[in-house]
């Protein structure tokens, strides 16, 4: 996966829902057929560009709130960012 791809990613969840950015396991995994080596790169590419961008990022099993509410990121979600 390549930084341009790592970009249209985050921008194409940005546009789906601009206030909270949720990186699954499946979209890296089976999607995008990452090795762990390559999603661990990945994710923290993913994690500078939505921090970058003034996002807060929660990683799995991490609490967050959002609209009020606390959450947690769940163990099928491997980022989650708030704005």
């Amino acid at each position: 996966m390549t930084v341009e791809d790592i970009t249209k990613l985050v921008d194409k969840k940005i546009a789906e829902n601009s206030n909270k950015i949720v990186i699954k396991y499946f979209e890296m995994k089976i999607e995008q057929n990452l090795s762990n080596s390559e999603m661990l790169s990945v994710l923290n590419l993913i994690r500078t560009r939505l921090n970058d961008l003034g996002y807060k990022v929660f990683s799995t099993n991490n609490e967050y709130e959002y609209k009020g509410k606390r959450c947690i990121v769940k163990t099928n979600e491997l980022l989650v960012g708030i704005k």
